[in-house]
């Protein structure tokens, strides 16, 4: 296991993106824990911090925190658009509607490296 996969020890939880529902509003998809799973490790690193990133449109932001994911257990990613927020599934206020939780922030730009052996990549979010 390297580097990459050991720096991840936060629980988290993601929403990804969803669909528009009859007024265009986004109904979000089925929340995925990033939990530890047997040896699997699916949990994050969450660091609250200030940092600019470029949007997919070129406009400057500011990020909220900047957080280190997995590859999701369904072998997907996460995606522009989804949520995250940090803790465990017991301490969510609305486990449907992400917006509703404190501290859940929509992700806004997602960065992908390999490792220099491109065994492991670094999945880089900004909120």
């Amino acid at each position: 296991m390297g580097l990459i996969n050991r720096m991840r020890r936060q629980n988290a939880i993601y929403w990804p993106p969803g669909r528009p529902d009859d007024y265009g509003r986004q109904i979000p998809g089925r929340l995925v824990e990033l939990v530890l799973v047997g040896t699997i490790n699916y949990r994050v690193r969450w660091e609250d911090r200030i940092e600019e990133f470029v949007d997919a449109e070129g406009t400057t932001h500011r990020s909220n925190a900047v957080v280190y994911v997995p590859e999701l257990p369904d072998g997907s990613e996460v995606a522009v658009g989804g949520f995250l927020w940090l803790g465990d599934r017991a301490d969510l206020t609305d486990e449907a509607v992400p917006g509703r939780n404190p501290g859940a922030f929509e992700i806004r730009r997602v960065d992908k490296a390999p490792d220099f052996k491109t065994r492991y990549f670094l999945r880089t979010v900004y909120l």
